[in-house]
């Protein structure tokens, strides 16, 4: 009964002062909204890079050529030194890598009817869409045939669709890669933006890209998947076996190549982003001590003008105990609506800034109602001792 008299208590006397109550709860509520928004916006980056992870494919090594030095300076462009035998040599040496699957990308122009869009267009072998974990919402993708026979037919992203067809089935149609008739074979599902997103690529048997689109007899890169993570090292050492030997190394020389696990960029990616929510939502718990501050100022002010009031309770029985606890309710009440505007602030900020994307963060919710009980009760200790411990003679005459 004495908690809820004082919580009553606590509620006349915002209710008594509206604006500098207002504004002492925004404060607090202004920390617990940006603490929320931010765990919401980590939630769902973690999310879109763990689906991202999943569609780069299961232990992917990416192997590119190295950056060539003059004088001691790396240079911007790629060195021009892996070829398709380099893949097919790695297939068959190692014994921890399932595959190696060559590509060739470069930049095309591509047209239909009277559209054209500049894209990337990937050559590559049939087992690039397992390695990678494409998947095709229409048609299919091409066979070792048509990478035999250098077969003018190619898969095309969801965003080369968009630009080019925008509706219907685009597979049985012809389009123009650098001026040069292909036929649409499938159409791949979208993935959204991410690391070598497939949506604004065509993908074309290799041999057709090498021969038939950019005479070129070099690749741009090697995707060699190994069966288990443990594998990484051994693996690694095979691929550095076979390449150092085919491009003449020296034992005194530096790698020509690099080699990479796919999931590792969005791995630093999502350490990355993880850290900097960590480093935002301090900055957000700071904010709330500043609103804890704002709380003591508005206890310290009340003490001082419910001297009398203190007096009164005092003289007709209330003790040291009951004094402190009435304040600290208060100061706790205070934290706790703060928190309460903060949530629904919060949420409804999510809600219009995230769309589709909002996420309730529960345990975070209830953090924060126990973060804003805590930041009120410390907020409300110094101003509760304070009124305990008016002399009750000085308080019953103060005007």
């Amino acid at each position: 009964m004495l908690i809820f008299e004082n919580i009553l208590i606590a509620l006349q006397s915002i209710r008594a002062n509206p604006l500098r109550s207002i504004l002492t709860l925004v404060g607090i509520g202004v920390g617990i909204g940006a603490v929320l928004y931010v765990v919401s916006l980590g939630e769902i980056t973690k999310r879109r890079i763990s689906e991202q992870l999943e569609s780069l494919g299961s232990n992917v090594l990416m192997i590119r050529p190295g950056f060539p030095r003059r004088g001691g300076v790396r240079m911007a462009q790629n060195r021009q030194n892996l070829e398709w035998a380099d893949a097919r040599e790695i297939d068959s040496v190692s014994e921890v890598i399932i595959t190696a699957v060559p590509s060739f990308d470069n930049s095309a122009s591509l047209e239909y009817l009277d559209k054209n869009w500049n894209s990337e267009v990937n050559g590559t072998t049939p087992k690039y869409a397992e390695v990678n974990n494409l998947k095709l919402t229409a048609g299919r993708f091409f066979t070792e045939a048509e990478l035999h026979e250098r077969a003018r037919v190619c898969v095309i992203g969801a965003t080369v669709f968009d630009e080019l067809f925008e509706s219907g089935s685009p597979v049985g149609k012809s389009i123009y890669i650098n001026k040069k008739q292909f036929e649409v074979i499938g159409l791949l599902k979208e993935v959204g933006e991410s690391w070598s997103s497939p949506d604004n690529q065509a993908f074309v048997p290799l041999t057709t890209a090498q021969e038939r689109l950019f005479g070129s007899d070099h690749i741009s890169a090697i995707y060699a998947q190994i069966d288990k993570p443990e594998d990484y090292d051994e693996a690694l050492f095979d691929i550095e076996n076979v390449l150092r030997r085919n491009h003449r190394l020296r034992d005194d020389q530096e790698n020509d190549f690099r080699v990479h696990r796919q999931d590792f960029f969005l791995a630093t990616i999502q350490e990355t982003n993880a850290e900097l929510a960590n480093f935002i939502i301090l900055i957000a718990l700071v904010s709330l001590g500043v609103g804890g501050i704002g709380i003591a100022n508005v206890m310290l002010v009340s003490v001082t003008e419910r001297t009398r009031e203190i007096g009164v309770r005092r003289a007709v029985g209330a003790n040291r105990f009951m004094i402190i606890m009435q304040f600290l309710v208060e100061s706790m009440t205070l934290g706790i609506f703060g928190g309460l505007i903060g949530i629904g602030g919060g949420l409804l900020f999510n809600s219009f800034v995230l769309g589709t994307n909002l996420v309730f963060p529960w345990v975070w919710m209830g953090y924060s109602i126990l973060i804003c009980m805590m930041v009120g009760m410390i907020a409300g200790l110094f101003p509760a001792y304070r009124a305990a411990n008016f002399n009750v003679i000085e308080a019953l005459r103060y005007e």
